[in-house]
């Protein structure tokens, strides 16, 4: 009788026999017996919950002892430490026999083997351990560390640990089947953690003594991924079996880990586990002359490996705890600020799976393929076209007349045409020419009329010319990556030093390194964020250009916006990742980040909620597209978002009891800005595709809310469905000031797209209301990230600069007085 997963995990047993025909096996004929068939030991019964935790935390005890004993006895043979060594492997020799005859024998609370299992294992392990004991003191009085000694002592001490990793498994499967409701399982995988760091230890000894290099090697990595596969389960739990190779037992289930001091004391423990692996990794990569320095580094790291664990198994053990986390006021806000955005992240879930469902998406990615399709066609007829050879040599010429060095033309060039051009941000295209006499200005006057009138008629966003040096020496739309250079490697300057442009890592930098490679062909730079459009998705072609045959130039179309491809079926599984990603992430904690795990039970219990009920979202939002499956998100989603609401009281209630100064209330308010924009476009899309009640009033309620709301984080006030600390102060901060009014900036485009949904919207109205979500949403998180991030960037303060600036013609500035 074990356990046996397609069961459930109950315990079964088989008898089975061979089936022959003609005296040839030909199969084999099974039966499962009946559960009321298993055997009953009365002993079992006898055994209390405290005995067999203790039987099962005692054998995994003398592992760990036994692997503890065969690394003092190889760190003296390393000469580390002789003395203190010897002296820990006599003592670990000492407490590893006590503990053996302990469990063979019973002691107190801990009981003689109760099943013949257990006993017959134990009793190998025994014997094996007396070879062991007995081969390591001859070897150290003998002064014997010959390759052969070596070996037979690591069969020996990997023999001992099979057998007491067996019994240790069939004390669990023992006390299971006694008292089902018994953690047991969780008390041996917790348990064993302590021998798991002992015996990758002993393996890369090993390894370094030269004894089966490959197998220790093999068996560290093993030895550490099934300490992190432990470490993982414990946090998580375990359900419906594991498949993971190194998973103890894997066919029975456990929970995961919700206290929130049990979670903050695993936290501790992988940080530290992490430093004692990149530690014995030393170990194994060190000479000679190093080893032993590495070795002890490895063995104090060790040490505290095993401190930061015993809070840990004590929780496991008893399934209790206390403690006293603090939290300074950056975790505090830390939390706030990434928690309350979830709210936004289900609204995107819904609005992508509706997107998908009512086909929107695929209609819309179908189109951009189209548009790919012409705009290649386009590049292609105007690259080669012979025009483009003669503007290209014409500004080329003009650029590298126009002023010594490249950093000369960069300033001047953006002065003329963006700084003093009398034309608003994004009519810099109007300007046919800068006043001037170089030749510059007069070839811009010639040609850019001519180029303005193709980007017109192609829908281009832009076009742009770039020299074989990287330098985008004419484009259209004069934006700020107009006189900048492209080149991956830089450019030599005029005192032989590489200069590196701004926008070098950006799309249209990859696209003139795309083009440079390969100017035969038309090189698709895909949708990507590019700054000089603010930040804007872009996409660009680029091809080179060609005189005689030769390499002369590159020239490149940045597409429009209306051509960029929705993906929704993508951004659905990214966004449902996301939300399990930073649910898993605030649960357990990412101290790279600053994020800590729950900094009291309260909100451990409210976290856990939230991510109990969007477990049952989750497979129905990764299942099939249909009405079906939208209304069950959609009503599920709603007890999602209520859990959620409740988390950031308790959230909002904590931090300000920690620090009042924390402007919880404001993160959460900014939050909900977040998702109301996004319920809005979902509401849209609802009504017109979805064939949901959602109505035109509903969507004009939520736009009475946004600005209301608005209004409360520009001006202070209070929001009284905030359940506690509801607070919101003014927001004076000149820079905050700028995102928000950003912020209307983007909300007016919106709304007017929005006051035009009815159940009859076209596909088009459909696309700018999903496009303006998106450029709002991006304005709502900036601000979102500077409320939540205050006490976690440097403080900004007035700077004022008195110098001897011209105020009128160029100067070669650098880049920080510019």
């Amino acid at each position: 009788w074990k356990p046996y997963g397609p069961s459930a995990g109950a315990l079964a047993s088989f008898l089975s026999t061979g089936i022959r025909k003609n005296g040839e096996l030909v199969g084999v004929f099974a039966t499962q017996l009946p559960p009321d068939a298993k055997p009953i030991c009365s002993v079992l019964n006898t055994i209390s919950a405290q005995s067999w935790s203790d039987a099962i935390a005692e054998v995994d005890h003398q592992r760990m002892l036994v692997q503890k004993t065969a690394r003092m006895y190889l760190q003296v043979i390393k000469g580390v430490d002789v003395q203190a060594s010897r002296t820990a492997f006599v003592l670990a020799v000492g407490d590893a026999t006590a503990s053996l005859r302990k469990t063979l024998k019973g002691h107190d609370s801990i009981p003689a083997p109760p099943t013949q299992t257990i006993g017959n294992v134990l009793l190998q392990g025994w014997k094996q351990w007396e070879h062991l004991e007995a081969e390591m003191r001859l070897s150290l009085d003998s002064n014997d560390y010959s390759f052969e000694t070596l070996t037979k002592i690591m069969t020996f001490n990997q023999a001992v640990d099979t057998y007491l990793n067996s019994a240790i498994e069939q004390y669990v499967i023992s006390a299971t089947a006694a008292q089902p409701d018994l953690p047991s399982v969780i008390w041996g995988v917790s348990q064993r953690q302590t021998s798991l760091l002992e015996r990758m230890f002993v393996e890369v000894l090993f390894l370094r003594m030269g004894i089966a290099v490959e197998t220790n090697k093999a068996g560290f990595e093993q030895s550490v991924a099934a300490f992190e596969l432990s470490h993982s389960e414990l946090l998580g739990g375990r359900r419906n079996s594991s498949q993971a190779v190194g998973s103890f037992l894997p066919d029975l289930d456990f929970p995961g880990t919700s206290n929130a001091c049990a979670l903050d004391a695993m936290l501790d423990v992988i940080g530290k586990f992490s430093m004692m692996k990149t530690s014995l990794q030393e170990v194994m990569a060190s000479n000679a002359t190093s080893e032993q320095a590495a070795i002890r580094r490895a063995d104090q790291v060790s040490a505290t490996v095993v401190n930061a664990m015993k809070p840990a198994l004590s929780f496991y053990e008893t399934g209790s705890g206390s403690c006293t986390p603090t939290r300074s006021t950056a975790m505090w806000e830390a939390a706030i600020d990434g928690l309350s955005r979830l709210p936004y992240l289900v609204s995107k879930v819904e609005t992508e799976f509706a997107l998908v469902e009512s086909s929107l998406s695929e209609g819309w990615m179908k189109k951009a393929a189209i548009d790919l399709g012409h705009h290649k066609g386009y590049i292609r007829t105007e690259a080669s076209d012979f025009q483009l050879v003669d503007a290209f040599l014409a500004f080329k010429s003009g650029w590298d007349s126009f002023r010594p060095t490249d950093a000369q033309r960069l300033l001047s060039l953006q002065v003329a045409y963006i700084t003093l051009n009398k034309h608003p941000a994004g009519s810099k295209d109007q300007l046919d020419y800068a006043p001037g006499s170089e030749e510059y200005h007069a070839v811009h006057k010639k040609y850019h009329p001519i180029y303005r009138d193709i980007l017109y008629a192609r829908n281009y966003y832009d076009i742009f010319m770039l020299d074989l040096n990287g330098n985008l020496i004419y484009s259209v739309y004069k934006e700020l990556d107009y006189a900048t250079n492209f080149a991956a490697n830089g450019a030599i300057d005029e005192h032989g030093v590489i200069q590196y442009g701004e926008w070098r890592d950006s799309g249209l930098g990859e696209a003139f390194e795309a083009a440079v490679q390969k100017p035969d062909e038309i090189n698709v730079i895909d949708w990507k964020p590019y700054g000089p459009s603010n930040g804007a998705l872009a996409s660009f072609l680029s091809t080179g250009i060609k005189q005689y045959g030769k390499l002369i130039g590159v020239f490149c179309t940045q597409m429009p916006p209306d051509s960029k491809p929705i993906n929704s079926s993508l951004v659905l599984e990214h966004t449902i990742q996301t939300i399990r990603d930073r649910i898993d992430v605030f649960k357990y904690g990412k101290p790279s980040e600053g994020i800590y795990p729950p900094a009291t039970q309260a909100v451990a219990d409210s976290l856990f909620d939230v991510s109990k009920l969007w477990a049952k979202v989750e497979p129905i939002a990764k299942g099939p597209q249909n009405l079906q499956s939208l209304a069950a998100i959609m009503s599920q989603s709603a007890s999602v978002r209520a859990s959620i609401h409740a988390l950031e009281d308790v959230l909002v209630d904590g931090a300000w009891k920690a620090d009042p100064s924390l402007q919880g209330s404001k993160i959460v308010l900014a939050s909900r800005q977040l998702a109301l924009l996004q319920s809005m476009c979902r509401d849209s899309v609802l009504m017109t595709k979805n064939g949901s009640d959602v109505t035109t009033e509903g969507i004009a309620a939520s736009m009475s809310n946004f600005e209301a709301n608005h209004k409360i984080l520009l001006e202070g006030g209070s929001v009284r469905r905030l359940a506690a600390k509801t607070d919101v102060a003014a927001t004076e901060d000149p820079h905050a000031l700028d995102l928000m009014h950003a912020v209307e900036d983007q909300w007016s485009a919106l709304k007017a797209h929005l006051e035009k949904v009815t159940p009859q919207a076209t596909e088009a109205l459909l696309r700018f209301v999903e496009e303006g979500t998106a450029s709002a949403a991006e304005s709502m998180e900036a601000v979102i990230t500077f409320f939540g991030t205050t006490t976690r960037t440097t403080t900004m303060l007035s700077l004022e600069i008195l110098a001897p600036i011209p105020l009128t013609g160029d100067w070669p500035a650098g880049q920080t007085m510019r």
